[in-house]
């Protein structure tokens, strides 16, 4: 039993909400995905989440007229080789945002991992969100599966 579980595919996927010119860029090919330039919650990175709904619903408020969602697939096998830190609240999530912003330090700080996994500060019970902060982070987010799907109007 316990060895159909392990070999059960399981990848990792997770949604990013765009417009249509920035995900044309990100999925390439060539990916021109860029961890520098993004920045959220948690500091200096490219953002995804576990919700599809979220990434439209963020898409079509930011891009209106041409909002979509890429949805990253990573294979399990190299998700896992990335170094991971968790933030396990929402409260703990606030607190960090309000600091960083503070400090005038959410375009630059990093934690010094491949990636965070937390909840969203201001959003309950809708999953959880992903900060890839490394360039081997980067290079899976590049080498992942991707689709993209355009937003309503």
């Amino acid at each position: 039993m316990l060895e159909k579980i392990i070999n059960k595919p399981m990848d990792h996927i997770s949604y990013h909400g765009t417009n249509k010119e920035n995900a044309i860029k990100i999925v390439g090919p060539p990916s021109m995905l860029d961890i520098e330039i993004g920045k959220g919650e948690l500091g200096k990175g490219f953002y995804t989440g576990t919700s599809i709904a979220l990434a439209a619903i963020w898409a079509q408020n930011r891009f209106p007229k041409d909002g979509v969602v890429i949805e990253f697939n990573i294979s399990p096998l190299n998700f896992v080789k990335l170094r991971g830190h968790m933030i396990k609240t929402q409260a703990d999530v606030l607190s960090k945002w309000k600091d960083l912003k503070k400090a005038d330090l959410a375009s630059i700080h990093t934690f010094g991992y491949d990636y965070i996994v937390a909840p969203f500060a201001t959003i309950e019970e809708m999953g959880s969100q992903f900060k890839f902060e490394s360039k081997l982070a980067e290079d899976e987010l590049k080498l992942a599966n991707k689709n993209i799907f355009l937003c309503g109007s």
